[in-house]
C-alpha cells in the first residue's frame, strides 16, 4: 500500500507499507538500518491474526524513495509520525527493531500521546561497540545465527539503501546518547533481545530497561538479532503479551 506523506518544506514522499489483519489497537513494526518492512513479514503475518498490523518502509529504504536526502534518526521519526497521521492511526502500539528502536523511541518523545506501548527489539548503540566498524563486525557475527531467508532480504535491501547511506546513518545514530533521553520515554516499554544477539548485549539492554521509567527486559532463549524474522513465533508472543 502507498500513502503520500508530507515531510515539510514542500517535500512529499509516497511511503510504502505492508499490512495484515484488522481490528484492535493498530500495531506498527519499524524496521532496522538498511532493511525494509520485508524483514517484518514473518512476524506481520502472525501478529495480523489478532489485530491490524502495519510495517512501513521508512524514506530511503525498501520501496520508499528518499528523494535524494538521507534522514538520520530524528528525520526518520518525523517521517514515521507523519505517516501515522496520513494513514489515520490515532493511537498505536509501536515496535522498533535495531536502529528502528531508536526511531520508535524518538517518535514517542515527539508524540507521547500517540503510543500506548513501546517495544525496543535488539536496540542499537551498545556502548561496548562505539564505532560503526564495531557495529558492522557484530552484524557479521550475527549472520550465521539467522535464518537464510533473512540474509537474502538483507542483501536486496542493503543494495537498495546504499552502503554509504547506511554508514552515514549509523555513524549519526552512534553519536546520539539515547540512554539520556530514555528517561523521558514515560510509556510502558519492553526491551526485547535474543539470548544469542551479538549486536545488543545483555548489559546494554539491562541498562536501557533500567533507565526507562516503565521499562522491563525480556530475553528470548536461543534467538539472534533478527528475532522478528528468524524467531517470529516467540517474537509475536512476547509482543502480544506485553501490549495486551
Amino acid at each position: 500500500m502507498w500513502t503520500p506523506v508530507d515531510l515539510g518544506r514542500r517535500r512529499t514522499v509516497r511511503m510504502h507499507h505492508r499490512e495484515s489483519g484488522s481490528g484492535g489497537r493498530p500495531l506498527v513494526l519499524v524496521h532496522g538500518l538498511g532493511m525494509s518492512g520485508r524483514s517484518m513479514v514473518p512476524a506481520l503475518r502472525i501478529l495480523g491474526r489478532g489485530r491490524r498490523t502495519l510495517a512501513p518502509d521508512l524514506p530511503g529504504y525498501g520501496r520508499t524513495r528518499g528523494r535524494g536526502r538521507t534522514l538520520g534518526v530524528p528525520g526518520l521519526a518525523v517521517a514515521l509520525t507523519r505517516w501515522m497521521d496520513a494513514v489515520g492511526l490515532d493511537e498505536v502500539d509501536l515496535v522498533g527493531h535495531s536502529l528502528g528502536a531508536q526511531v520508535a523511541a524518538a517518535a514517542v518523545l515527539a508524540r507521547p500521546d500517540r503510543v500506548r506501548h513501546l517495544v525496543l527489539v535488539g536496540p542499537t548503540r551498545d556502548p561496548s561497540a562505539p564505532t560503526w566498524v564495531a557495529q558492522a563486525w557484530r552484524l557479521l557475527l550475527d549472520a550465521p545465527r539467522e535464518r537464510p531467508g533473512l540474509l537474502l532480504v538483507a542483501v536486496v535491501d542493503y543494495l537498495r539503501a546504499g552502503p554509504l547511506t547506511m554508514v552515514a546513518v549509523l555513524r549519526h545514530a552512534l553519536r546520539r546518547p539515547e540512554e539520556r533521553a530514555m528517561g523521558d520515554v514515560d510509556v510502558p516499554a519492553l526491551v526485547l533481545r535474543g539470548s544469542r544477539d551479538p549486536v545488543a548485549g545483555q548489559q546494554w539492554c539491562e541498562d536501557l530497561a533500567g533507565v526507562l521509567p516503565q521499562g522491563r527486559l525480556q530475553v528470548l532463549p536461543g534467538a539472534a538479532h533478527g528475532l522478528n524474522f528468524s524467531s517470529p513465533e516467540a517474537f509475536a508472543v512476547a509482543v502480544e503479551e506485553f501490549c495486551r
